[in-house]
Parts: structure tokens; sequence; C-alpha cells
């Protein structure tokens, strides 16, 4: 009787405990899309983990039994996420752009299957395509930022920096910063460039296109910072 007694104590007290762990998590709706059709709405939601963390999102597009779209993995912090729904590939079906506020996998795109499906598809990371497509260095005063399109030559003595000796960390992006967005039909992506011992000298415009192997960055543009 006693070890039974035990026992009893034991999953008394352990149940409540387990009760206040499944009720810690709120399922929240995080952003959405609302047009005047109720089949065209989108909404964003997860799971609530604590003031500055959510996981475990859901996708469902229209308001009455909608399509469920499932990313146990994704994961997102306390700022902002966006939402978008643009027709990025010009096959006249309007695809979803997510963008959370991650490091490690901030933006993903559900393109539409032409019928009403969706599926994931890859978006290349903006520090992958930059170290793709932009040559980066510094000599002296003047960094050099070199695309296929345009060499960039920036003095950064207007800006009052200390400099120090020119090594291959001279210039360098912050891609904790990136911002991406959609502008006319195409995602883009605002990086900030910086140099050592410095700061800010402007920023690289990235723009995306749809290939074989996904979103892709197929154009790079500068646009240096203005010192107040």
């Amino acid at each position: 009787m006693k070890r039974r007694f035990i026992v009893l104590i034991t999953i008394c007290t352990a149940f409540p405990l387990f009760q206040k762990d499944v009720h810690a998590v709120d399922r929240v709706v995080v952003n959405s899309i609302q047009t005047d059709r109720w089949y065209d709405n989108v909404y964003l939601m997860a799971d609530r983990i604590n003031w500055m963390t959510f996981r475990n999102f859901t996708i469902q597009i229209g308001d009455r039994d909608g399509s469920l779209f499932h990313f146990p993995s994704w994961e997102s912090g306390k700022y902002d996420t966006y939402l978008f729904r643009e027709d990025l590939n010009n096959d006249n079906f309007k695809d979803i752009i997510i963008v959370l506020d991650s490091y490690r996998d901030p933006i993903h795109v559900l393109q539409h299957d032409g019928s009403s499906d969706y599926k994931e598809v890859t978006v290349e990371p903006a520090a992958v395509a930059i170290k793709r497509l932009v040559k980066m260095e510094k000599k002296a005063d003047i960094v050099t930022l070199a695309t296929k399109q345009k060499v960039y030559n920036i003095n950064v003595k207007p800006f009052h920096y200390t400099t120090v000796k020119p090594s291959s960390t001279d210039v360098w992006i912050d891609g904790d910063q990136v911002d991406y967005s959609v502008e006319g039909n195409k995602i883009v992506a605002d990086v900030p460039v910086f140099i050592t011992i410095g700061g800010l000298i402007g920023d690289l415009k990235l723009s995306y296109d749809w290939t074989d192997n996904g979103y892709e960055v197929t154009s790079v543009s500068f646009k240096r910072y203005i010192p107040k």
C-alpha cells in the first residue's frame, strides 16, 4: 500500500506541471493578407514560445476550410514578419513570399503550381550571392565593389572613419541585417556594407529572378551612404 501511495502522489504532483507546459504555448496569427475575396486571404500562424520566439509555422490560404501548409522547422524572432502575394515568375499565378526575423532562414517562397497547390522553392541566400557576384576590396581610402553590371569606387575619407592597414576583412557585409522585400514583382534584398574600424558605407541591392535552381540573384547595384 505504501508503494502505491507514493506512486499516486508522484503522478498527481507531475500532472499539473505537465499541464502548465502544454498551455505555455499560444497559437497566434503572426501576419495576414486581407483581400475582398475570402478564398484569397492569407494567414501566417505560429506557436508563440515566448515574447521573442515564434516556431512551428502554418500558412492558411482562404478563410473557410482553407488550404493549410505546415512548416515546423521555421523560426522567427521578435521583430516584424512580412507577407507578400505576387506573380514572381510571370506565369499569371500569384506566389506567396514570407520574410521572417531569422538569420539562418529569413525568406521563403511558396510557388503556385498552376492548379490549386503550392510548393516551397529555394531562394539563394544574400551572402552566397554576394560571394558569387561581387568582388570587394579596400586600398588606402578607396573601397572597390565590382559587380557584373558596374564597378563602384568609394572614397571613404569623407566618412571620417578611423582607417587601418588593409586586410581581407577591411570590407564586409552584415548578413544579420539583410532586408528582403518585393518590388515590381521581384524579390529584392538590401545588404549593408561596412568597413572595419569604421562603419556603414552603403548598401548593395540584390534583384532576384526565377531560374532552374529556384530564385537566384541576377543583378547587383550599390547605393552610397551619405553621412549626415
